[in-house]
Formats: structure tokens, C-alpha cells, sequence
């Protein structure tokens, strides 16, 4: 594998069980054999117990905690080749785009968290890499529905996430996981890096 500009910075983003942590972490391990790969974790895994998953309040402590690590990482770019980001900044935007959408927040709250993340100097990732999965086997996956994740929460999370992709900033490469083995979804974006 040649990449021509280091240092590659991939964000994952996707379906809830479509495999994006268990694909970073397995490409990890395989790049690092050549590349000083790092991972950015996904926040959602610190979120501290006084905050509700799913509200607003999470999400928005989410989010600074991944700009705070974004930043400390983009300053110092010179340690790493490849970076793999757990969602990163176009998650953010996703979300925005997924609460206005669902009627969760305005269209000018949407303006003032937008204006927040472009102002904050995160640099926007060379590849995104949106990893989906139908609602049925996403719920096959994770045994059921849960609180949070259920079938209409699924089917309106992939509408969305199929009109945001449109609107991403950079090349993004969208990849079903349906039916396909974490190997083949692995094999299938070594190739995708390899075009970068």
C-alpha cells in the first residue's frame, strides 16, 4: 500500500452496529505493521454517568471531548501516519443534520453549532467512511431493541445518514456491512486507502 500524503486522516461514521469499532480497531492492528497508526476513541465509551444517553446534554459533552482530542491530535500530526477517528467532526455535523431533521432542535440551533465547529479549527478528515447496515440486522447484532435504538429510530437514522452523505465536505466511500464479514469489509477498505 503507497500513501501519497501523510498523515491520512479517516473518520468513521455509520449505523449503530454496523461494525465501525470493531473495524477501526481491526485496521489498526493491520496498518500498524507499516504506518504509526493511532485511534481517536469514540467518546460515547467516557460518557460519565451523570449525563442520559440520548439527550442533547450527552451529546453536546460528547462532542467537546472528541473536538478536545481531535485538537490535541491535529497539533501533533508529526507522531502518527494514519489516523482512524470513532466519529469525529462530520459525526457532529451528521447529528445537526439527523436532530434537525427529527425535529429535535431549529434550523438556527443548527446554525450556532455549526458556526461553533467551523470556528474551532479542526482540520476536515482526507476520507469519511460511513459504515451502515439495514435496522434488521443492526438489531440482530445487538440483540434487540433497546431504549435508544429501535427499529423507527434505525429506519430514520439511515434515511437521514443516505441524504447527509450528500453533503459531506470530503471524499467519503459508503460501505453496507449487511451480510458481508468483517474481513471483506477490512479487505474491501484497505483497497479504498490505497486510492488516497
Amino acid at each position: 500500500m503507497i500513501i501519497h500524503h501523510l498523515p491520512l486522516v479517516v473518520e468513521f461514521l455509520g449505523t449503530p452496529e454496523a461494525g465501525k469499532t470493531t473495524t477501526i480497531h481491526r485496521l489498526e492492528k493491520v496498518l500498524s505493521n507499516k504506518y504509526r497508526t493511532l485511534i481517536n476513541q469514540e467518546s460515547a465509551e467516557l460518557l460519565p454517568t451523570v449525563f442520559k444517553k440520548g439527550s442533547l446534554e450527552a451529546n453536546f459533552w460528547m462532542r467537546l471531548k472528541t473536538f478536545q482530542s481531535l485538537l490535541e491530535k491535529q497539533v501533533s500530526k508529526n507522531k502518527y501516519d494514519i489516523l482512524l477517528i470513532d466519529r469525529g467532526l462530520v459525526d457532529a455535523f451528521f447529528w445537526d443534520f439527523f436532530y434537525k431533521n427529527t425535529g429535535i432542535i431549529t434550523s438556527n440551533q443548527v446554525k450556532y453549532t455549526n458556526t461553533f465547529i467551523k470556528n474551532i479549527g479542526l482540520e476536515i478528515p482526507n476520507l469519511v467512511v460511513i459504515l451502515t447496515t439495514t435496522p434488521e440486522e443492526a438489531l440482530r447484532r445487538r440483540g434487540g431493541e433497546g431504549r435508544i435504538v429501535t427499529m423507527d429510530f434505525l429506519k430514520d437514522f439511515n434515511h437521514l445518514l443516505h441524504s447527509f452523505k450528500e453533503t459531506i465536505p470530503c471524499p467519503s466511500f459508503y460501505l453496507d456491512t449487511t451480510g458481508i464479514s468483517n474481513d471483506e469489509v477490512i479487505d474491501i477498505l484497505l483497497k479504498e486507502f490505497e486510492k488516497i
